[in-house]
């Protein structure tokens, strides 16, 4: 029990560790560019509208492959929010969400499935992670998905646990709130960086708007891992009383 809560505070602090340094990336773009830096987005934004659909495609291919070799999906889902919208970059992180998922499975159960279980073996947190998805398959999968940690690490995980593929992918679509809130820190993150380079200090409508969308995501994704949190661990005590 003790393991399994160091080690989603230990994913947590990353990944609260990970939002800080794109904010200090955010500041220092805005300081070194200072009023240059809405023409660099606006170049930015021409480059990617010339991509046409491919741009989206290559950036659902990269994240596929970066995410499968354990690259947090937080990074390229906020690099989404801002190259492509809220919209499309929302769309495109969710299916390559989806399709890293689906390769992760077939990859933990056809050609790691081995080399897995000994990693899982030798860690008592993630032994005992397995155990408890095995007595509630989908409803403790989808909590898992909520919780900090790393969702290539979870779909190797259990694809190596043998959980069904069905159950595997639906309990995936926890992971669309989550990956909304990131695309929304990009496009937050882009909206205010063009604030910095306006020749005005005014605030309108729109801007307190897309603001306070930012104080209110990041409120609900904090309530909600902390609940997700709960639940899981309320599962793996009585997992581990059963036992």
């Amino acid at each position: 029990m003790t393991s399994i809560r160091q080690l989603l505070t230990n994913a947590r602090f990353s990944t609260v560790l990970m939002y800080l340094l794109m904010g200090l990336l955010l500041a220092a773009a805005i300081i070194f560019a200072g009023k240059e830096i809405e023409h660099h987005i606006n170049l930015i934004d021409a480059w990617i509208t010339n991509l046409g659909p491919w741009g989206i495609l290559a950036f659902i291919a990269l994240f596929v492959v970066t995410t499968s070799v354990l690259m947090p999906d937080s990074v390229l889902s906020i690099m989404a929010g801002a190259l492509f919208g809220l919209a499309w970059g929302a769309a495109a992180i969710i299916t390559g969400s989806l399709l890293s998922a689906a390769l992760q499975y077939a990859l933990s159960q056809q050609v790691l499935r081995a080399k897995i279980q000994r990693v899982v073996d030798k860690n008592p947190s993630l032994a005992a992670i397995q155990r408890t998805i095995c007595h509630d398959a989908l409803r403790l999968q989808a909590l898992l998905r909520l919780t900090p940690l790393n969702p290539a690490t979870v779909s190797y995980i259990l694809g190596a646990a043998g959980v069904r593929f069905s159950s595997f992918m639906l309990a995936c679509l926890a992971l669309v709130p989550t990956l909304f809130i990131e695309v929304y820190f990009g496009y937050a993150g882009k909206h205010v960086a063009r604030m910095a380079g306006r020749n005005t200090s005014a605030v309108y409508l729109h801007d307190a708007i897309v603001i306070g969308g930012l104080v209110v995501t990041v409120i609900v994704m904090v309530v909600v891992s902390r609940m997700a949190r709960k639940s899981f661990m309320e599962a793996v005590a009585r997992t581990e009383d059963s036992a």
